[in-house]
């Protein structure tokens, strides 16, 4: 039996990443809803926001603004769903294995694509908030982050060392 078992700092991760994927799964099915509210009730939308102040097209700006955001939480729930399978193989005193090494390499594509992502989610968003200055204080952030490129570089790093120590370690079983 594994002396991480009862790390709580594990049961904290796992709990907090199975949270934090019931979230994105609930954002996902309310940035659809939303959608589809938008698409059946065009005209009160439009003529609402026209009545306000804002552009017409600012509703095109926001529907497609609402699956790209969709997307964002999808990456963003598969990055948490691979990282709580990481922290099972640590949990279970196995992490040096291939399919973490694997798992790895999939945040860091994860990561680099949200970074990517995030850069037509700030155009959209910021050009929904020119086109609505008139309604108020709308105030729409999308940030581009180096933070985020960075930590797509220690993940593909990451991935290359746990790759290598998992050769090594077959590499001693087999000598044994």
């Amino acid at each position: 039996m594994s002396t991480f078992r009862n790390d709580p700092l594990l049961g904290i991760a796992k709990a907090l990443l199975t949270f934090m994927m019931v979230i994105f799964v609930i954002a996902i099915v309310a940035l659809g809803l939303g959608a589809a509210i938008m698409i059946a009730v065009k005209g009160a939308v439009i003529s609402k926001l026209v009545e306000n102040g804002a552009s017409p097209d600012a509703f095109w700006a926001i529907l497609l603004l609402l699956p790209l955001l969709a997307v964002m939480m999808m990456l963003s729930f598969r990055f948490a769903k691979t990282l709580r399978a990481i922290v099972r193989t640590v949990e279970t005193g196995d992490p040096f294995i291939p399919d973490n090494a694997d798992r790895l390499r999939q945040m860091a594509w994860l990561t680099l694509i949200m970074q990517i992502a995030a850069i037509p989610v700030g155009a959209i968003a910021a050009w929904i908030e020119n086109a609505t200055t008139q309604l108020g204080e709308v105030e729409i952030v999308s940030d581009i982050s180096a933070n985020g490129f960075i930590l797509a570089l220690v993940l593909f790093i990451l991935a290359r060392v746990f790759k290598t120590g998992a050769q090594m370690r077959e590499d001693l079983e087999g000598t044994v």
